[in-house]
């Protein structure tokens, strides 16, 4: 198929005018979209809550379903963060970060909030870095690592063809190369940082290796309750070793796990929910893990 850099062009000054998500559900957007994908020359910068990011023409990176649906998704996750960022600082761990969605809308809620970015994954890095050159926050540091429970390991890390499947723990897809990256722990990050006057936040989406994080931030947790927004999925829980773990985790520091509607949930149904997913389906979607009694709690449980 011929590419056409005017037509590129044209797309792009369309989509410059709007937030993407006001195209949703818009039958226009879908038809021209359709019509006009196939010769799209280059990714296209978009618009979308106060950020922005490249949309990719590739249907195997994570960011060209901002093309295709108009839509991050993840509502309930969103509006969480943004409840406790109105009433505080925040620090927010994005480990997985992709290219970058959760980091980029967290740092645009307030300039006192700080992220950290990490992935593992060296081609999604460059995409990461993209972004943010795109949008120049200052709020953000970025780190090519693998998050794990101990620092400065040298960790094989397995490159899918598809950005969102790349994971250390396992190669259950297309593999496209294999890149070796250093390991850090979540508690090495904030040992020089002045963090007594934040609430901790860490999103947790790295296809497996969930419970490896949880053990290299226990110190944090141990101070700081942080609330866990993570990815319940197939590869944590055909480990029994990690489901060990995480029934320990959670009787020892206090934690209960909460679904998107914050009723609380417990393991057994967390790992039935595991066992009856469907072929094709790896993941239950997010939870949040969030300590017994803790102030964190009582403002997630608040409807607003």
């Amino acid at each position: 198929m011929i590419k056409s850099k005017l037509l590129t062009s044209i797309f792009q000054n369309y989509l410059s005018s709007r937030d993407i998500r006001t195209y949703k559900d818009s039958i226009i957007y879908y038809l021209i979209f359709r019509m006009i994908r196939g010769f799209l020359v280059h990714d296209l910068v978009l618009n979308i809550y106060d950020f922005r990011v490249f949309g990719s023409i590739k249907k195997n990176k994570t960011s060209y379903f901002l093309l295709k649906k108009c839509e991050f998704g993840d509502y309930h996750e969103l509006d969480t963060i943004k409840k406790f960022s109105k009433k505080n600082k925040i620090i927010f761990f994005d480990c997985g970060c992709n290219y970058g969605f959760y980091s980029f809308y967290v740092a645009s809620l307030s300039a006192k909030n700080r992220v950290f970015a990490i992935e593992a994954s060296k081609q999604t890095s460059k995409d990461f870095l993209k972004n943010i050159d795109l949008n120049k926050f200052s709020n953000i540091s970025f780190l090519n690592n693998a998050i794990s429970n101990i620092d400065d390991e040298n960790i094989l890390f397995n490159e899918s063809e598809n950005d969102w499947e790349s994971s250390q723990a396992h190669k259950n897809f297309k593999l496209s190369s294999i890149s070796e990256v250093k390991s850090v722990k979540i508690d090495s990050l904030l040992k020089s940082s002045d963090y007594l006057d934040y609430q901790i936040i860490i999103k947790l989406d790295i296809e497996g290796n969930e419970m490896r994080a949880i053990q290299g931030s226990l110190e944090t947790i141990e101070k700081m309750s942080p609330l866990i927004i993570i990815e319940f999925s197939k590869y944590i829980f055909n480990k029994k070793d990690n489901i060990k773990y995480l029934e320990n985790f959670l009787y020892r520091y206090k934690y209960s796990i909460y679904d998107r509607n914050k009723y609380k949930i417990d393991l057994d149904n967390i790992i039935i929910k595991i066992n009856n997913l469907v072929k094709g389906y790896d993941t239950i979607g997010n939870y949040y893990l969030i300590k017994n009694g803790s102030k964190m709690l009582e403002e997630f449980l608040i409807n607003e």
